[in-house]
């Protein structure tokens, strides 16, 4: 299959899972910047348990706020529109796909593990550079490689014949991609995220996280993603050894090291709020 067909079989299945209305509601009342806040606190409150998973996620130590926020429109107040609002695309994509199928070489935990960790890493490293915002990066991450859930779950044929050359030949994902198929997820996510009307930003994240040369509007961000992705799976294929940067671009790895110094030792802080994450949002 080629890929306007593939993207048009996708547009054509009924059981993908999307965001609920409230994401698509936000998203409208956001291209004014005069709209009050109780009009978007009213929104997000009519979905009261999405309202209390919100505040519940505000009060985590992801935000450090030093005061209990009991209400939506405080948490407006203190996080501003941009950051509820990823915080309720955060929780609802995570919601929305945790009950799909695993199959071999794909499993939807180990899948969330990784863009938990992917997402921790990218916030934590926004925070330290200060070239992109971290909330957002947080939820870039979170979403940089959900067009692998839909070719796992969707184009099982595809995916296994991907998986199969990452075993046989020792390839990652995205080079068993480009040799194997006429797609790849980032390609199929990117459209996935247009369709759900995400901000323009996270589109380029998740198009172009494995190529940190783009022209994209958003390459900052996406700098933080494709450095935070090699990060974490240099750490997850040898957790005792230090992180490597020979896979990076070179300016990028040049740019990570002069920015964070000792790599692992950074890393090392990180690793509790992965945890954290886990525990939040995948109730471990």
């Amino acid at each position: 299959m080629q890929p306007d067909e593939i993207l048009k079989k996708l547009d054509s299945i009924k059981d993908i899972p999307t965001l609920p209305t409230i994401v698509f509601e936000l998203n409208e009342l956001l291209q004014d910047s005069n709209t009050p806040i109780t009009d978007i606190s009213d929104i997000i409150e009519k979905d009261q348990a999405m309202s209390l998973r919100v505040l519940k996620l505000v009060n985590s130590a992801f935000y450090g706020i030093h005061k209990e926020v009991d209400d939506i429109g405080n948490a407006i107040v203190l996080l501003g529109f941009n950051t509820v609002r990823n915080a309720i695309v955060s929780l609802s994509v995570i919601n929305s796909f945790s009950g799909l199928k695993g199959l071999e070489g794909f499993e939807i935990s180990d899948f969330w593990k990784h863009s938990l960790a992917v997402a921790v890493v990218s916030k934590g490293l926004a925070e330290k550079t200060k070239i992109a915002s971290s909330d957002s990066c947080f939820v870039g991450g979170l979403l940089h490689d959900i067009g692998k859930v839909i070719l796992a779950q969707y184009f099982q044929d595809l995916f296994e014949k991907v998986w199969k050359a990452t075993k046989k030949e020792n390839l990652s994902f995205y080079e068993a991609e480009k040799k194997e198929i006429s797609i790849d997820h980032t390609i199929i996510g990117a459209h996935l995220a247009t369709n759900w009307e995400l901000p323009e930003s996270f589109i380029d994240v998740i198009r172009w996280h494995h190529d940190v040369k783009n022209d994209a509007e958003s390459k900052k961000m996406i700098l933080v993603i494709y450095l935070s992705n090699i990060i974490v799976n240099s750490y997850n294929a040898d957790p005792d050894s230090s992180i490597d940067l020979s896979v990076m671009h070179p300016a990028a790895s040049k740019f990570l090291t002069k920015q964070l110094g000792d790599l692992d030792t950074w890393f090392a802080e990180i690793e509790k709020d992965i945890q954290s994450a886990y525990q939040f949002f995948l109730q471990e």
